[in-house]
């Protein structure tokens, strides 16, 4: 497999001869303009289609053809070699490899198969493809992810910094928006080699660039923190977020300022947002702060994908697991509210150290278990907000109802 001219790749299987006509070629260039292939007319393709509906995406719950994946399918001349393309619904699919070995797996039990080459490609579907009016420098992002807690002190940022690098990591573009334009907090937990946000002629922003991951913060306007009103604020909150040029992203993280207020309320009309994660701490008060921002989530249509606990366990000198905080708001807002995931994050220095060093302990040591558990909430966005796009998820209305209803006050026909 190799990289053709024009960006795209040349995936070729060989037989083991230089003849042009014995190899299977294709390309990744614009696979999503082309139709999703579940059968074929040609004997030997369709054996391979069979064998790949032994691969089952584990979210769906469906073999890859009947999703609609296998774009490209090409049998060699020779007939014994086979080349495909498999299109994800996202570049950071956390199953993308085990895909591609599965695949090549079944399709090599054919007796005819000597060798398969597997390209993966992804074509997410754009959070602003269905709003006519959106700018122009948001038109490129595929999914708004809200990162919120609706107390101060919980952990949030480090939450959204933390999960921005680890999709970064995963192989997505990513974005993060610092929405609390009081209180900004990117400029310490990142360092940037450009700390300053370029405003253009014609008034559009550029991002500051850190790890790859496009960011913009008031921090990096050069004039510290915010003092003005409510109606003041939500409009500086709009302009940073609308008149930024993201480019392509699949990902944009919005960093919620605390509360349930006019920022909120602001974000939730001007953009999409695909999902929310919530992130809380153990204490009972948390508890209280966080069930009104799933409820806010609710009004805006938008559905909790993931609850992330902060600082819930921490180990001792003994062994031991404490929980100095109690068990668990997280665990009673996934209970009351149907929310699919809940990811318990213990005490750590390095996780508290890491914010304020300028460099997140997801990168600065990407092999460790506190890593490990953002690869688990990265994974969980990914699949959920996988799900939401393909429309495997619920509707709108459903999601609401759900959320803005405990479980105990709901009834079933």
């Amino acid at each position: 497999m190799k990289r053709m001219e024009g960006g795209g790749f040349e995936a070729r299987a060989t037989m083991g001869t230089t003849k042009e006509e014995d190899k299977a070629v294709m390309t990744d260039e614009n696979t999503s303009s082309l139709p999703a292939i579940f059968s074929s007319t040609n004997e030997k393709e369709q054996q391979v289609l069979e064998c790949l509906k032994n691969v089952i995406d584990p979210d769906f719950g469906e073999n890859i053809v009947n999703c609609g994946f296998v774009k490209v399918l090409k049998v060699s001349e020779s007939g014994k070699d086979v080349a495909l393309v498999l299109e994800l619904t996202t570049p950071a699919c956390p199953v993308k490899d085990e895909f591609n070995r599965l695949s090549k797996e079944f399709v090599k039990r054919l007796e005819w198969v000597d060798d398969v080459d597997v390209i993966m490609t992804a074509s997410p579907k754009s959070a602003m493809a269905d709003v006519p009016e959106a700018p122009p420098g948001l038109r490129g992002v595929k999914n708004i992810i809200a990162i919120s807690s609706c107390k101060g002190g919980v952990g949030k940022s480090t939450t959204c910094v933390n999960l921005a690098m680890t999709l970064a990591q995963m192989g997505a573009k990513v974005g993060i928006f610092d929405a609390d334009v009081y209180g900004p907090s990117l400029p310490t937990m990142i360092t940037p080699a450009f700390d300053k946000l370029e405003m253009k002629e014609d008034g559009t922003i550029t991002p500051v660039e850190y790890e790859g991951v496009k960011v913009v913060s008031f921090g990096y306007a050069g004039q510290g923190s915010a003092i003005m009103r409510g109606p003041m604020v939500s409009g500086l909150v709009n302009q940073l977020l609308t008149t930024s040029e993201w480019g392509e992203l699949d990902y944009l993280l919005l960093d919620m300022p605390p509360g349930t207020g006019d920022i909120h309320l602001t974000l939730g009309q001007v953009v999409p947002i695909t999902a929310a994660v919530v992130v809380t701490t153990p204490q009972r008060l948390a508890f209280i702060d966080v069930d009104k921002g799933v409820r806010m989530f609710a009004k805006l249509e938008v559905p909790c994908v993931a609850v992330v606990e902060n600082m819930s366990t921490f180990t001792g000198d003994d062994g031991k697991v404490y929980r100095p905080f109690g068990r668990g708001s997280g665990k009673s807002i996934c209970e009351a509210y149907d929310i699919p995931h809940l990811i318990e994050m213990p005490i750590e220095p390095g996780l508290s150290s890491g914010g304020d060093s300028g460099t997140p302990l997801s990168l600065s040591d990407p092999t460790g278990p506190i890593a490990a558990l953002y690869q688990d909430i990265g994974a969980c966005v990914v699949r959920e907000v996988a799900k939401i796009n393909s429309g495997r998820g619920p509707t709108a209305w459903e999601k609401s109802w759900t959320i803005s209803t405990p479980r105990s006050a709901r009834t079933t026909c």
